[in-house]
């Protein structure tokens, strides 16, 4: 497989800095860059470069500031981190920060959610992602026999996922489906490990057999269902007969 000069100039920048591995593999390139002074498995950052044109630049490596450009034509990048995998058109790597910013058709999967938007800053040390445009978040629950099920489904124009996914934070027309109830609001606090989710402005919340809740705030208590109302609220509920 033959580089352009530009690419031969990035491999070489790479090798260089000491820290960043780069191997060929049929069309894809890889290289992982670990934290200064720390070479634990577990703080390797891995990026494929995937490209159907393995003649055609690919992306800069600035050799001071350890910040990589990548950007293949006609593919897409590849990042691994720790337990999650990003993809993205272009990706900005800053090695000394252990941060990226992702770029277009961007994607996170991890084993308990999937996620995509427009673009995206990724903080590894803190694992910290901050998601923006289009956004759509999918969270899984594991079920005994190893299946996963939908346990909960976040469009906004913001979403920041923390603590590893446990905790999320919507902003800007946030929708949320839970397996029995949708939600409407301005903003979303939602914590996985506490059980708690906290709808703010303009909410509205819907159960599948026909209530209606709606108010400026509302606190649910995941654990026992029950949801605290604030401020003006307005309520609509079906009254159902002795069946």
């Amino acid at each position: 497989m033959r580089l352009s000069k530009r690419l031969v100039r990035l491999v070489g920048g790479l090798l260089l800095v000491g820290a960043l591995i780069l191997v060929s593999s049929g069309q894809d390139l890889i290289w992982a860059a670990e934290k200064a002074g720390d070479s634990k498995d577990g703080d390797i950052v891995k990026v494929i470069i995937h490209t159907e044109r393995p003649d055609a630049e690919v992306g800069i490596f600035q050799l001071e500031k350890k910040i990589a450009v990548i950007e293949p034509a006609d593919g897409y990048v590849e990042v691994l981190a720790k337990d999650s995998r990003l993809t993205s058109a272009k990706l900005i790597y800053n090695q000394a920060d252990d941060a990226a910013e992702l770029m277009g058709d961007v994607t996170v999967t991890r084993e308990d959610l999937d996620a995509q938007a427009d673009s995206m800053l990724a903080d590894f040390a803190q694992e910290t992602y901050t998601l923006e445009g289009s956004v759509y978040l999918k969270q899984w629950e594991k079920e005994e026999n190893g299946d996963r099920t939908a346990k909960l489904e976040v469009w906004s124009h913001w979403l920041q996922i923390q603590e590893e996914g446990r905790r999320l934070l919507a902003r800007g027309d946030v929708r949320v489906v839970e397996t029995d109830r949708k939600a409407w609001a301005d903003e979303l606090e939602y914590d996985d490990e506490q059980e708690v989710a906290v709808l703010t402005g303009n909410v509205r919340l819907e159960t599948d057999d026909g209530n209606v809740l709606t108010g400026a705030k509302v606190v649910i208590n995941l654990s026992t269902d029950e949801a605290t109302v604030y401020g003006p609220t307005y309520a609509e509920f079906i009254l159902r007969g002795d069946e």
